[in-house]
């Protein structure tokens, strides 16, 4: 039973993984996500910065942050919702699904459970 509700739960976060590896191949803006969001938008520094209860120069330094890939998660999504944006969030295997490196793990034990006498 265990196991299969383990089965259950790796089907349907594979399911879930599809779109994030398509996002992977996306190219991050040079500038950054906040940066490029904001001019995109062409919503106001001080609008952000009033709505985070932050000086204008926060903003830019959040900016920065984010850039130099110190910025909080909290940081981040609180800034999005500023911009009335979802910061989505998520890890993607680089090569083998979930189901490979899953069988991988179980073979790995049996053969150790195998020949570890």
């Amino acid at each position: 039973m265990r196991r299969m509700l383990r089965n259950m739960a790796r089907i349907d976060l594979e399911s879930q993984l599809r779109p994030l590896r398509r996002a992977r191949t996306a190219r991050k803006p040079s500038e950054g996500w906040l940066r490029a969001m904001r001019q995109a938008t062409g919503i106001p520094v001080r609008e952000i910065a009033e709505i985070m209860r932050f000086s204008p120069k926060m903003v830019f330094q959040t900016e920065r942050a984010e850039q130099r890939k110190t910025i909080t998660l909290d940081r981040m999504e609180e800034m999005a919702r500023a911009m009335q944006c979802d910061l989505v969030y998520g890890l993607v295997p680089w090569q083998r699904s979930l189901e490979d490196r899953a069988m991988e793990l179980v073979e790995r034990e049996l053969w150790r459970k195998r020949y570890a006498r």
